[in-house]
């Protein structure tokens, strides 16, 4: 079976999101203007390089990923620091769905419905390799509970979101990963790799 990296930010208290209108918590905000810095970008870059698909979540296709980053891709087309935008673009894709609805118009991507271990298995093999997961934070944590993940990759920004959704649960208290590496990259955000 291939690889699945589940990769995900957080809060320094370890929210993937914040309910809280003012939190400020999120450095890294996906926007044109965000303050990554130039170590963050090239651990970023690899990642998706070495990628052969991508799993999401239905309701972040259906909010507007991969459009979102195919407009990131055509404002930065020669830029190395948005090479990531253009994996996305590139790589095949695989939205995990228990409706059973129909694929929208999303280029490279297929709607996989099912047991998520089924439709997991499906993706790597469809994808001839590795997988990586961006969430969301629902898919994240069912992928964890299932334990599917075979390493999460947490990218915890320098700030706190107080209350929102989480990726954790009580039931990961039996669950072991161990420490790979964890690089402070310069911006603040703390990359850690955790592989079972």
């Amino acid at each position: 079976m291939s690889r699945l990296i589940l990769a995900m930010q957080t809060s320094i208290d370890g929210y993937v999101d914040s309910s809280l209108p003012d939190a400020a918590w999120q450095l890294w905000n996906w926007g044109p203007d965000w303050p990554w810095s130039e170590d963050l970008r090239a651990s970023f870059n690899r990642l998706l390089a070495e990628a052969s698909g991508i799993l999401l979540s239905r309701p972040m296709a259906d909010d507007g990923y991969l459009a979102h980053w195919a407009r990131a891709a055509e404002q930065h087309p020669d830029d190395p620091d948005w090479a990531f935008a253009r994996a996305v673009g590139a790589l095949p894709k695989f939205a995990v769905s228990r409706a059973g609805r129909p694929a929208q118009d999303w280029p490279r991507t297929t709607v996989l419905n099912g047991e998520l271990a089924d439709t997991v298995a499906q993706a790597g093999k469809l994808a001839g390799g590795g997988l990586v997961c961006f969430g969301g934070a629902g898919l994240a944590s069912a992928l964890l509970r299932a334990g599917l993940a075979d390493e999460l990759r947490l990218f915890t920004n320098p700030g706190f979101a107080g209350t929102g959704r989480t990726i954790f649960g009580p039931w990961l208290a039996t669950r072991t990963y161990r420490a790979a590496t964890s690089t402070a990259h310069a911006c603040g955000i703390a990359e850690t790799r955790w592989v079972r």
